[in-house]
């Protein structure tokens, strides 16, 4: 008995020790991963943006991703309010079509009777057998006509019903329509004008023309029928209008949801979160579809999406921003270009190329700086493209190495200034003055007017020389003296030609003398 008991404690410890060792795990990985907590800045879903970036600020990571869900199912709940609204409208051009094509079926089928009547007429003026057999044909043809606008009404109510059903999309059509009392009457007895219609139509289907007056009765139904179709139609397209402004609305408050959706997701970015599945979520659902063939839809909406305040509006606020940003930038860069230019003309210093490329540098950087700028007021995200740059850099860098090199090399002559702007130089097997001088190469003019361009590898590979960097130079020239002439006398008259200069200099003064003799 003592054994037993002993073992029954002993399997009783055994399996809470194991209880314990599975819970403690769990409720360790449960602490951990607990449930992030309820989003606070989604109380409000149209919080200004500044507010909400405030009071995200000091949230932790965990607290970010609990708000992001927040945010997410906002925008989910507003996406799929907007994808009801357009499928209703899809279901609502359908019912369109089928009731036109119910009103063309009854104008065909009251052309059918028209005709029975001429060829009845026909009989009792001029009878005949043949005329009696067209008399036949033509009651046929105004029964099929009957039949065939009763079959466009039926698929009419058919269409109608099938929208009905879906509680759905009955829900965006009527809070489409709520507005206005009217419109929300006429989408209620729309469907009940068309349901009289089939009965009516069925009726007179199902009786052959045989006398004037069930001729008569026959037609006036027919108009009749026609006019509630007609009705129908006009309650209908109504609604489909109320329905495409909702719409617009709908898109306003989606664009306003993810614009504040994207503030939680930068946020939650920098404090270590992956926001990949959720930025991938936000650029499925932008954007706006148009069904170019419905004419009438694509109108409202181009002219709903041009008036919405997140649409038009917001674009056209944008687009004058980015100019004004870019004219602001442009006019700033000739300003500090032309006072640049005027401060470096005070540092004697400085070489001549050198200011003009600072110069260009600041006008051209000016201008760059002003087209990224504007670029980002237009809500495009310039880090991409930024990136792209930085990527496609190592393969311009193996495709354009000597261009590189001349850059580099166009540097080196800026900045050590071996010559300068209206210098007289000789470098690479070229005399002449200095023309220009930049990044890329060195324009020189010789003594025969010829322009001769020289890559900046040449040049700063080379010796140069600068004819023109000492105020002070000798000059060698040669002079031919005949053997019938005086040596002695051609020494003499040279000396007294280069001491009447007045920028030979008396010390040292000219030095003439002999070569060889030819």
């Amino acid at each position: 008995m003592i054994r037993y008991r002993q073992k029954k404690i002993s399997i009783l410890f055994g399996s809470l020790l194991i209880v314990g060792a599975w819970w403690l795990p769990v409720q360790a990985q449960q602490s951990t991963n607990a449930p992030n907590q309820k989003a606070v800045t989604t109380e409000d879903p149209t919080i200004p943006i500044e507010e909400l970036e405030l009071l995200l600020k000091p949230l932790t990571k965990d607290e970010l991703e609990g708000e992001a869900q927040g945010w997410m199912f906002l925008l989910k709940t507003k996406v799929k309010e907007l994808s009801d609204a357009e499928i209703a409208v899809k279901r609502k051009n359908r019912e369109l079509q089928q009731s036109k094509e119910a009103v063309d079926a009854l104008e065909d089928a009251k052309k059918a009777l028209e005709e029975a009547k001429d060829t009845k007429e026909k009989i009792e003026t001029e009878p005949s057998p043949s005329a009696s057999v067209e008399a036949n044909d033509a009651a046929v043809e105004a029964q099929e006509a009957l039949k065939k606008a009763q079959e466009s009404v039926e698929e009419a109510v058919k269409e109608e019903k099938k929208t009905q059903q879906d509680k759905t999309l009955q829900g965006a059509i009527d809070q489409a329509v709520e507005s206005t009392e009217e419109d929300k009457n006429k989408a209620k007895t729309s469907d009940e004008e068309v349901a009289k219609v089939q009965e009516q139509i069925g009726t007179i289907s199902n009786k052959v023309v045989t006398d004037e007056q069930q001729q008569k009765k026959t037609e006036q139904g027919l108009d009749k029928a026609q006019e509630k179709i007609e009705e129908a139609v006009e309650a209908k397209t109504e609604v489909k209008k109320q329905v495409l402004v909702n719409i617009t609305k709908l898109r306003d408050e989606r664009a306003g949801l993810s614009d504040r959706f994207e503030v939680v997701l930068e946020e939650l970015e920098l404090k270590g979160g992956d926001v990949k599945l959720y930025q991938k979520y936000v650029n499925a659902i932008s954007g706006i579809k148009v069904d170019v063939t419905d004419t009438q839809g694509t109108w409202i909406t181009i002219v709903g999406w041009l008036q919405s305040k997140e649409g038009g509006q917001r674009w056209a606020n944008n687009i004058g921003k980015c100019i004004g940003i870019i004219a602001g930038f442009s006019i700033l860069s000739v300003i500090l270009g032309t006072v640049l230019e005027k401060s470096l003309g005070m540092f004697p210093n400085i070489s001549v190329m050198l200011g003009q490329f600072l110069v260009t540098l600041t006008r051209q950087g000016l201008f760059v700086v002003g087209i990224i700028l504007g670029i980002t007021a237009l809500e495009v995200s310039i880090g991409p493209l930024i990136a792209m740059i930085g990527a496609a850099g190592f393969v311009v860098a193996f495709a354009f190495q000597s261009t590189l090199g001349n850059l580099a090399n166009g540097l080196m002559i800026l900045l050590y200034k071996p010559f300068d702007v209206g210098d007289i130089i000789e470098v690479a097997g070229v005399r002449g003055n200095v023309q220009d001088v930049n990044l890329i190469c060195t324009t020189i003019k010789t003594y025969q007017n010829k322009i001769i361009i020289v890559p900046n590898n040449s040049v700063w590979g080379n010796v140069i020389e600068n004819e023109t960097s000492s105020p002070v130079r000798a000059i060698f020239i040669t002079v031919r003296v005949s053997y019938h002439n005086s040596i002695t006398q051609a020494i003499q008259v040279l000396k007294d030609i280069a001491n009447s200069h007045p920028l030979v200099l008396k010390d040292p003064g000219p030095w003439i003398d002999t070569g060889e003799l030819a």
